[in-house]
């Protein structure tokens, strides 16, 4: 079993406990946050292998995330998967474009969830 660590960011509760609770059911350590300035609090201290964001939070949105990241020599290689609602291809392209790993738009299978982050832990 794996023990790959997993920030996970969402601001949908129902959505971030459901998606946490697989993830660790996969076995991975999933550290869940509601938005991501307390994902960024966390990062000062831990620091993951992997990064699933939503683009839409309350606060500092995805992308705002992702460039604090980058800012950072120790998270700058972190892989991060956005997960969202926005299914238009200037988002997708614009996700891509800065660095963004991999873009998942829901609703989306869970098994293509876990293939993407084994594709980035492996």
């Amino acid at each position: 079993m794996s023990k790959n660590q997993i920030f996970f960011i969402e601001d949908e509760p129902q959505l971030l406990e459901s998606i946490a609770q697989f993830l660790r059911d996969q076995g991975y350590q999933v550290d869940a946050f509601l938005n991501a300035e307390l994902a960024l609090k966390l990062l000062q201290t831990k620091i993951p292998d992997l990064v699933l964001a939503d683009i839409k939070l309350p606060g500092i949105d995805g992308f705002e995330f992702f460039q604090e990241m980058k800012k950072n020599p120790a998270w700058a290689n972190i892989p991060v998967i956005f997960i969202t609602a926005f299914n238009d291809m200037k988002a997708m392209r614009a996700a891509k474009s800065i660095g963004i790993a991999d873009y998942l738009t829901k609703p989306f299978d869970l098994d293509d969830l876990i293939s993407r982050i084994q594709k980035f832990l492996a």
